[in-house]
């Protein structure tokens, strides 16, 4: 088995930040296929979103990119990869995906403020973010039939919206050792700042495992509701928790459906959450 680390991930995720400090941690090369993303648009004279859209009809673009990787993970070892693609192209590596809530991976972008990519404020940042994860989405279905945003593709998400890069580090590190002596690790640690409850507060459940079920980008608790309120009241940025279902309409029990539970939250649950745990969702589901 090599030692590879591939990391996909939400733009404005940190995938760079992240694997910096991995690298102090493993001692393993790191090798970015989004400056090989960036050095293709600059030659051409364009921005990072105008070379996705021109990917779309110009499979030249993908296929440079994808040879690359797929050679790298023949050829080497004991590395650290940044790519979109990478966990599709080398299946044996160890599976990373860094999720990052909309609002804040936008306001990293904008504070990047890289010169190729053309984001005057944060609302338009934003924007470009999601037309461009759209346009990404588009092309890896039709290129390749992947959705690579379904967190079931991977061995480990990371919610990077609130913790230090070093502590996501910490956390893919601890990880990636378990996985490689076979040992048991929770696949998905997010922020409870970004799950979204099922029930009234004054009604949560304590349930001791904390479950949760995705539905239109939006995470929801299932079960452990208390888990998530002692979470917010001891400021914690990680917690661990099992993905029930990534599906639209899947069966919770024979009486409710995901669908139903997330139609069934209302923007005055919601409220009621903040106000009770003094926070703030970034945004809020359509739904409500």
């Amino acid at each position: 088995m090599k030692n590879i680390i591939v990391m996909s991930g939400d733009i404005g995720s940190g995938k760079s930040s992240v694997a910096t400090e991995l690298k102090k941690l493993t001692g393993f090369d790191i090798i970015g296929t989004g400056t090989i993303q960036r050095a293709i648009a600059t030659r051409r004279g364009l921005t990072t979103l105008e070379l996705n859209e021109i990917s779309q009809a110009d499979r030249s673009v993908d296929d440079e990119i994808d040879a690359y990787v797929i050679e790298t993970g023949k050829t080497q070892d004991n590395l650290i990869m940044d790519s979109r693609l990478a966990w599709h192209f080398i299946p044996s590596a160890f599976k990373v995906f860094l999720a990052v809530d909309p609002v804040v991976g936008a306001e990293r972008v904008f504070n990047a403020s890289r010169h190729d990519e053309n984001n005057a404020s944060l609302e338009i940042t934003l924007k470009n973010n999601l037309k461009r994860q759209t346009i990404e989405d588009q092309r890896f279905n039709q290129l390749y039939n992947i959705h690579f945003r379904k967190y079931g593709n991977y061995d480990l998400i990371i919610d990077t919206s609130y913790a230090t890069p070093l502590a996501i580090a910490q956390k893919i590190n601890d990880c990636f050792n378990a996985w490689l002596t076979h040992q048991d690790f929770s696949s998905l640690w997010i922020t409870p700042r970004k799950l979204l409850p099922t029930l009234p507060i004054d009604a949560a459940d304590d349930i001791q495992e904390l479950s949760v079920f995705i539905y239109k980008e939006f995470i929801y608790i299932q079960q452990g509701h208390h888990q998530v309120i002692t979470a917010h009241m001891k400021g914690d940025d990680l917690i661990p928790a099992k993905i029930i279902s990534e599906e639209t309409g899947y069966c919770l029990t024979e009486e409710l459906s995901t669908t139903e539970a997330a139609y069934k939250v209302t923007l005055a649950m919601l409220k009621n959450w903040e106000e009770s745990l003094s926070y703030k969702y970034t945004r809020y589901p359509e739904l409500v």
